[in-house]
């Protein structure tokens, strides 16, 4: 499990949106998981500046609004 980064806000389409805090770059459509292992989603875009990129994960069906609103400002990672 390799650590992916801190959720900073749900985007309109529906995504999570993640600042990294590891410096290389997940690969595309890996999952992503709690601390403990629940599945959140899997990485759908990386974007921003090189040197401070962000991340939008594609929730997975089952997770709840009141599920994504508990992730605010929790750290997630890649498994």
């Amino acid at each position: 499990m390799k650590r992916l980064g801190t959720v900073l806000h749900l985007s309109p389409h529906g995504h999570l949106i993640v600042r990294l805090e590891e410096p290389s770059l997940p690969k595309m459509y890996a999952k992503v998981v709690t601390k403990k292992m629940d599945k959140i989603g899997t990485v759908y875009d990386v974007f921003g500046p090189e040197t401070a990129p962000y991340v939008s994960v594609k929730l997975d069906k089952k997770m709840a609004r009141a599920g994504v609103q508990a992730l605010i400002n929790e750290r997630l990672y890649v498994a």
